[in-house]
């Protein structure tokens, strides 16, 4: 992966400190929307992992819908109920990779988009 990874350590740090000092309360949904240069399935698969961090598991359980072969999707749901979209495209000619994320919180919510 070229376009973010820089910044996804950036945003997992960040957002890991916003869920330990408890300013968005516990996890419960995370939205990750991303534009990549390469492969979306590599990207998705990154995703996963950065969010099962935050979530502090791996997921029970998660749904790739059919589709195109350009984009990658996938649902997944973690033990205590929490769950994530997670989304990766390619950017396309008129636009540049980029990472828009939303983390809701039982108190609060964390967005980033870059």
């Amino acid at each position: 992966m070229t376009n973010n990874s820089t910044d996804i350590k950036l945003l997992s740090t960040t957002i890991a400190t916003a869920i330990e000092s408890g300013r968005i309360g516990r996890p419960m949904f995370v939205r990750w929307m991303e534009r990549v240069d390469a492969d979306p399935e590599l990207y998705v698969a990154a995703a996963l992992e950065v969010v099962s961090g935050w979530f502090g598991a791996e997921p029970v359980a998660s749904h790739r819908p059919g589709g195109s072969d350009l984009q990658a999707t996938m649902f997944a749901r973690w033990p205590d109920g929490q769950s994530a979209v997670l989304i990766a495209a390619p950017a396309g000619r008129a636009s540049a990779p980029d990472l828009d994320v939303a983390v809701i919180g039982a108190r609060g919510a964390a967005y980033h988009h870059a």
